[in-house]
């Protein structure tokens, strides 16, 4: 990666996805990177991958190479399924980053197990789980709430260095990555030397960082007031967590060179992670799982696209009746013949942009779990949202309104000059929605099924 003369990555960052402790907004924040003259940046929120998708897709429109990670919750003297009482649980802060695609898969399954398996407190993972799923990634000291650095603090010299070798192990010494810190904290400058001793010993390299929580220094005061809301306390309350340094911003070159003039290696260093990580979100492709054909129907189609037609025509029989199939067989001038061209015109037109988009197996598996609920009698809702102008979906039971007759536009769900994925607004019986779920992971797997999150955000 050349290197320009305000160019420096840093590998620390939380954006607003570090919930109620980051205050980078995403464009905010990769366009004052821009102004800097950075070539590329790390995401790191804690234990969540929740901003990904924004900050590669807005690093990219600001010409920044992203780089993926996570500040992660490490447990290191019992497994992460276990809860010992709140007064006895210790976790340490763990940077992770992605080098590549196989490391984005590994990082993406410690943070989901972490929160699926290991929540107590803090979505946490352990050095057992770590140590199977380390392929493809770098890891560091991290900050003060690290594994070594507290261990230094604690003026266990040895416990750090047996904590070094333990990563060390993990992840191989290319891979892992003394880190450094200096926020005008008195016990971040003390621990530098005692951590710079320790990587020469391990002929480790050494990078600084800064943990960045907000974008400009005058960012400090609104973070601060989000600590408040995330502590539930008062801005004049003397006792509460605060960053009172107000050096927890995205640093210049300049000051990063400043504040660690006496180790510039560590400001050179930070090139080099950038170079060994390339990671390429597959934006763009279709990854929605196959709808299987039941094997005693699946003999007869060509395919799910024949199917999903065969079914077409079963609806129309359902919604319509037989005036509308067999138009040859009534008079050329009546409405009849008029209304049955219509549906015939609008079913193939709908059933061409499905098929050209990719989205043959999404119709059948949202109609197949739609129709299993009705069979249960479960009360599912007519639709909403523009789902409802789509005629596929009323002959196939997705929807119970009818398109025709209330003029409504296929266009506004599947638009084939700019194609952007479905989306069905389904309501379900909010006492037996559960049973759907459930239905739906059996069927499919509970590995391939997820549950949608939404964020609140602040205006």
């Amino acid at each position: 990666m050349a290197k320009k003369d305000r160019d420096f990555v840093h590998l620390h960052v939380h954006s607003d996805f570090s919930l109620l402790d980051g205050c980078c907004r995403m464009d905010t924040l990769l366009g004052r990177a821009k102004e800097m003259g950075m070539s590329a940046m790390a995401l790191t929120d804690h234990g969540n991958l929740f901003g990904v998708t924004s900050f590669a897709q807005q690093a990219e429109k600001h010409g920044i190479k992203p780089i993926i990670g996570c500040e992660s919750y490490l447990v290191t003297d019992h497994k992460n399924v276990e809860r010992p009482g709140r007064d006895k649980h210790v976790n340490y802060h763990l940077g992770l980053l992605a080098k590549n695609f196989t490391g984005y898969q590994n990082l993406s399954l410690l943070v989901s197990d972490a929160h699926v398996n290991g929540f107590y407190y803090r979505p946490r993972t352990d050095l057992e789980k770590l140590a199977e799923h380390a392929e493809g990634l770098i890891g560091f000291t991290g900050c003060m709430q690290g594994r070594v650095p507290q261990l230094l603090l604690q003026e266990d010299f040895e416990g750090a260095r047996e904590a070094i070798a333990q990563f060390v192990d993990i992840f191989g010494k290319e891979n892992y990555f003394v880190e450094l810190h200096n926020h005008g904290i008195s016990e971040q400058v003390r621990l530098i030397p005692d951590l710079i001793k320790l990587a020469k010993e391990f002929d480790l390299k050494v990078i600084a960082s800064n943990d960045v929580h907000y974008v400009d220094s005058e960012d400090w005061e609104p973070h601060d007031a989000l600590l408040c809301i995330q502590t539930g306390a008062k801005i004049d309350d003397e006792k509460r967590m605060r960053y009172p340094e107000r050096q927890f911003y995205l640093k210049s070159r300049e000051e990063m060179e400043a504040l660690f003039s006496e180790i510039p290696e560590s400001v050179i260093n930070v090139f080099a992670v950038a170079e060994m990580c390339e990671v390429k979100l597959p934006f763009g492709e279709n990854n929605y799982p196959v709808y299987p054909l039941p094997p005693e129907i699946s003999s007869k189609f060509t395919g799910n696209a024949d199917y999903l037609h065969r079914l077409c025509l079963d609806g129309l029989q359902k919604r319509y009746g037989s005036t509308y199939l067999e138009p040859d067989e009534r008079r050329q001038d009546g409405e009849e013949t008029r209304k049955a061209s219509e549906l015939s015109e609008r079913i193939d037109f709908e059933l061409s942009v499905i098929d050209k988009a990719g989205f043959n197996d999404y119709f059948l598996i949202v109609a197949d779990f739609i129709g299993w609920a009705r069979e249960q009698d479960i009360p599912v809702g007519a639709g909403r949202g523009s789902g409802a102008g789509c005629l596929v979906a009323y002959l196939l039971g997705i929807t119970d309104v009818d398109p025709l007759r209330f003029g409504l536009l296929f266009e506004r769900f599947l638009n084939p000059e700019r194609v952007s994925p479905p989306d069905f607004d389904i309501d379900f019986c909010m006492r037996r929605r559960a049973e759907v779920i459930e239905y739906v992971r059996e069927k499919y797997g509970r590995d391939c099924v997820a549950n949608i999150v939404t964020f609140g955000t602040f205006g």
